[in-house]
């Protein structure tokens, strides 16, 4: 089965207050994922000064450019994983979490755990 684990953030984050470390063990991390046939895909993704959205609100679609102000939360990227149960996701989510924790000290975010439903 394939889930879509989301990281979300409290708020938008900047590349330049990201430090390296964090970057590298991202790196080492989703490296092992690939090694192992876990990851399906992973990226980050660009800040919403830089995104589009699409509203359909009151049968209206209206298009929206960044930054979106009115957001609280922000998806900073994204792991898709292929996993036997959801248990194995949530275990790469905390491993992902406490790399965070541990490179990245005062950063908060949120893995969103999601099962993909295009399969049985």
């Amino acid at each position: 089965m394939r889930y879509l684990i989301n990281v979300v953030h409290d708020r938008p984050v900047a590349e330049a207050d990201v430090p390296s470390q964090m970057y590298e063990a991202m790196g080492a991390f989703v490296s092992e994922l690939a090694a192992d046939g876990i990851l399906v895909d992973a990226a980050g993704l660009e800040p919403t000064e830089r995104g589009t959205r699409v509203d359909l609100r009151g049968g209206e679609v209206k298009i929206v450019d960044g930054p979106f102000a009115e957001a609280k939360e922000w998806v900073g990227g994204y792991f898709i994983v292929q996993c036997r149960a959801q248990e194995e996701a949530v275990a790469i989510a905390r491993r992902s979490a406490e790399l965070h924790r541990e490179h990245a000290p005062g950063m908060e975010l949120v893995h969103e755990v999601r099962r993909i439903l295009d399969e049985e």
